[in-house]
């Protein structure tokens, strides 16, 4: 009956959750569906094409062709008529990442009202594709850009009545029936560029549209600055030849620039930036380059201000988004609360400033926007929805400002590491998903090594943290060597007593005991409990961690007489400190109900257990491992008076939970399965001992 509270990431514990519930009646919409731009082409054959299958019919279509055709344009049009038409769900779910992904479609469960805090979000995108399997008659999903077609084929539903969209740069998607988008065809260019910039000029319109391949995006880049400076189609084809940038934007291997789109899109920057006396715009447009294609909260942008980074209102950046949505460079979501740029438009810009030499102190900048804005989260437990999407812009800097920062610029380097630390460390606070803690956790340690050396404090900040990311994935083999190393170099560097020192020292002791080496841990976790106490005082909620954690490896070395006096006197403390129904009071409850019970007081468990439960269920969630835990503990308590029957449900319960969550060989889930085969033996062989006795 496993009870330590342990796998701490920065002395917090780890959570996992599974959404389960009921949709909310009538029309939903989920995500970010993207309004329709200025003079926008329906380009009614490609609509046709998606109408033909109605409603009620399941089928996959595949969007396909390069960047800058409209794909997602077709995708959002044909969404909006489903939204007017009162299609009762209508899902919009970023996918160019796998971690885009499924926080998009943590998004759809959080709308559908199949949310509960803390769900491993691979769990969460499951349980979307199977209530669309089971119920989804009149709904559609879109997938947009996406790049990984077998990270996706997981939460493509395979069976039922939903329609399913999946935009692609793939010429095959190679999931669904293909529906090519290719550029406009020339009547469309033409009619495009003569409404945005009512000029009648069919024949400069058409060397305009030749000139830029007829990709739409480029073709609203260009009508953007006509209509804006009335300039002719030949004037502005004239300085349109005059940039030279594509000797310094060459093709990407599979995705080439068709001829001139770069140049559109600069040149409509640069006349927005000659335009615009306070250059706000530029310094936004650049901003939103270097965060998530997925979309940048208004409310990010406007805490540049109170960091410092722009000297600007929240009314003065609206006033700069309006700009840039008039040029088409911006668009918003459906609800106007974020801000959607073309990653091609984001490329050019950043490939600009890499160029021009301003690219380290553009992400200086966001770094410093990105910091501010965390510290300003409060519990992360609580916010945790503000908190992952910080945790993905703070994934799309690194991956866009790492290559040109350069380990010359060592300040710099520090800071950004010191940001993913705090990234890393919220993914495991959140508890949704071990295995992206691990991937964060390995490349930060390896950076970290490289540019600060193996003793840095920062660099054992980031072993710790990968240590407890292993922990709380089930690879504790992989974890105690990492916090063995961590510790004794932390020791050498910072000191015995240091609280980082006790940190590692308290997280090897768990290690120990979820390894089975109790004889070992328990030295260690008595030593970190003396020292917190006497640096750090009686009621910290350090101090009541490593002392929750030391009644936990005396219960599993069997003195429950010692371990029994320590969780009484942690759940005192909590309970002043921290609150009734804090998570933290609630494994302490938890746990020395479970003492209760290893001390043959059963009949003082069950009301502790009982309120344990019921208190885990409404805070956590129903599928929380800390719920399923509880659950786990009741039916054992169950079990040790003799009601099998009543066991036996519950720990079904507790065991299919922890399959989905942990998996079907994480060292819990192996251990409440064992549980429950022998409670189902004791039933077989003793009949009586299946009826219930409450």
């Amino acid at each position: 009956m496993p009870d330590a509270q342990g796998g701490q990431f920065g002395d917090h514990n780890i959570q996992f959750n599974l959404f389960t519930g009921k949709p909310p009646p009538g029309p939903v919409v989920a995500g970010n569906v993207p309004q329709a731009p200025p003079a926008f082409q329906p380009r009614e054959d490609l609509m046709a094409a998606l109408r033909a299958a109605g409603p009620g019919v399941s089928v996959v279509r595949a969007v396909t062709g390069m960047r800058g055709v409209g794909k997602t344009q077709l995708a959002a049009a044909y969404a909006r008529e489903c939204i007017d038409v009162g299609w009762r769900l209508v899902a919009w779910v970023n996918a160019e990442t796998t971690a885009e992904l499924l926080n998009g479609l943590a998004a759809v469960a959080d709308r559908l009202g199949i949310d509960k805090p803390g769900t491993d979000l691979e769990v969460i995108g499951a349980e979307v594709r199977n209530r669309l399997e089971a119920d989804g008659d009149r709904c559609l999903i879109v997938y947009d850009n996406v790049s990984d077609l077998d990270a996706l084929r997981p939460y493509v539903p395979a069976a039922g009545r939903p329609q399913v969209l999946v935009t692609s740069t793939a010429s095959s998607a190679g999931l669904g029936k293909p529906l090519q988008v290719g550029v406009f065809s020339e009547a469309e260019s033409l009619d495009f560029l003569a409404e945005r910039t009512g000029r009648d000029d069919p024949a400069g319109a058409r060397m305009l549209a030749e000139e830029l391949g007829h990709l739409p995006l480029a073709l609203a880049q260009a009508a953007a600055v006509i209509a804006a400076r009335h300039l002719t189609y030949s004037t502005y084809l004239d300085r349109l030849r005059s940039y030279s940038v594509q000797k310094y934007l060459p093709p990407a291997t599979g995705e080439p620039y068709p001829r001139g789109v770069a140049e559109a899109i600069l040149l409509s920057i640069d006349a927005l930036k000659a335009g615009d006396p306070t250059g706000l715009c530029g310094e936004v447009l650049e901003m939103v380059s270097l965060l998530s294609p997925e979309g940048v909260p208004r409310q990010l942008l406007y805490a540049c201000g109170h960091a410092d980074v722009w000297n600007a209102t929240a009314e003065d950046i609206d006033e700069a988004l309006g700009r840039l949505a008039g040029t088409s460079l911006v668009t918003f979501s459906g609800d106007d609360s974020t801000v959607l740029a073309h990653r091609l438009v984001t490329r050019v810009i950043r490939e600009r400033a890499v160029h021009d030499g301003t690219a380290a102190d553009l992400g200086m900048k966001t770094r410093r926007l990105l910091d501010g804005y965390r510290q300003s989260l409060g519990e992360v437990w609580q916010n945790r929805a503000a908190a992952r999407d910080v945790v993905r812009q703070v994934a799309a800097l690194v991956d866009h400002l790492g290559p040109h920062l350069g380990d010359a610029n060592v300040a710099e380097s520090q800071a950004l590491l010191t940001l993913r630390g705090w990234a890393l460390w919220c993914v495991i606070e959140l508890g949704d998903s071990p295995t992206q803690a691990v991937e964060l956790g390995e490349t930060l340690v390896a950076d970290c090594e490289r540019l600060l050396g193996e003793s840095n404090p920062d660099t054992l900040m980031s072993r710790n943290y990968l240590g407890d990311a292993y922990h709380a994935a089930g690879r504790v083999e992989e974890a105690v060597p990492l916090l063995e190393r961590t510790l004794a170099e932390r020791e050498r560097v910072l000191g015995e007593s240091h609280p980082d020192t006790l940190m590692s020292r308290n997280n090897l002791g768990d290690a120990y005991h979820a390894a089975g080496r109790v004889e070992e841990a328990v030295p260690l976790l008595e030593r970190t409990l003396a020292e917190r106490e006497r640096v750090l005082g009686q009621s910290h909620p350090d101090t009541l961690i490593s002392r929750n954690n030391l009644a936990a490896a005396y219960r599993a070395a069997e003195r429950v007489g010692d371990a029994i006096p320590l969780y009484e006197r942690t759940l005192a403390e909590r309970e002043r400190v921290l609150g009734q129904s804090h998570p933290d009071t609630l494994i302490s409850r938890n746990n020395l109900a479970v003492a209760y019970v290893a001390a043959e007081r059963v009949e003082e468990a069950f009301p502790l257990l009982e309120r344990t439960l019921a208190e885990h269920e409404r805070v956590l969630g129903e599928s929380h491992p800390d719920t399923l835990m509880s659950r786990n503990n009741l039916a054992a308590a169950y079990h040790a008076a003799g009601r099998v029957g009543d066991a036996i449900p519950l720990y079904d319960e507790a065991l299919a939970g922890f399959e989905r969550v942990l998996g079907e060989e994480h060292p819990t889930t192996v251990f409440v399965r064992e549980s429950l085969e022998v409670a189902r033996q004791e039933a077989a062989d003793q009949p009586d001992a299946s009826a219930s006795l409450g």
